[in-house]
């Protein structure tokens, strides 16, 4: 079971990091690219707690130290290389780890999104 599980949040993953690194022509694609780094994120981690509970895992992400002053875009950076290392790590990684660092991805995903928005609300400036 825990090869089984592996392969398919691996392969989830690397999705992920695929949508991260994808370039984009133009800022209407760019900003679409963000919104569906941020809902694959949100897929994968709405799957996580069944998943840790079929390995016998406990659940409850961790959280990655992100600084929220940084730009989006760095932070979707410094996030899919903390994935890209979980990737490469040599030992199993606990999914709850995993879970922190998707979760911060997608944050920052949707930081990029809001930050590269040419629209504001109402008030703001």
């Amino acid at each position: 079971m825990t090869c089984v599980v592996s392969d398919v949040v691996w392969h989830d993953v690397v999705h992920l990091l695929r949508w991260s690194a994808a370039t984009a022509a133009s800022a209407g694609v760019d900003a679409g690219r963000w919104w569906r780094l941020a809902a694959g994120c949100a897929e994968l981690l709405r799957r996580l707690p069944a998943l840790c509970d079929e390995l016998g895992e406990p659940w409850g992400p961790t959280a990655p130290a992100d600084d929220p002053e940084l730009p989006g875009t760095t932070r979707v950076e410094l996030a899919t290389g903390r994935l890209l290392g979980l990737l490469h790590a040599p030992a199993p990684v606990p999914l709850r780890l995993l879970a922190g660092e998707v979760d911060a991805l997608g944050a920052a995903a949707i930081s990029a999104l809001a930050q590269t928005s040419s629209w504001s609300l109402p008030g703001m400036r």
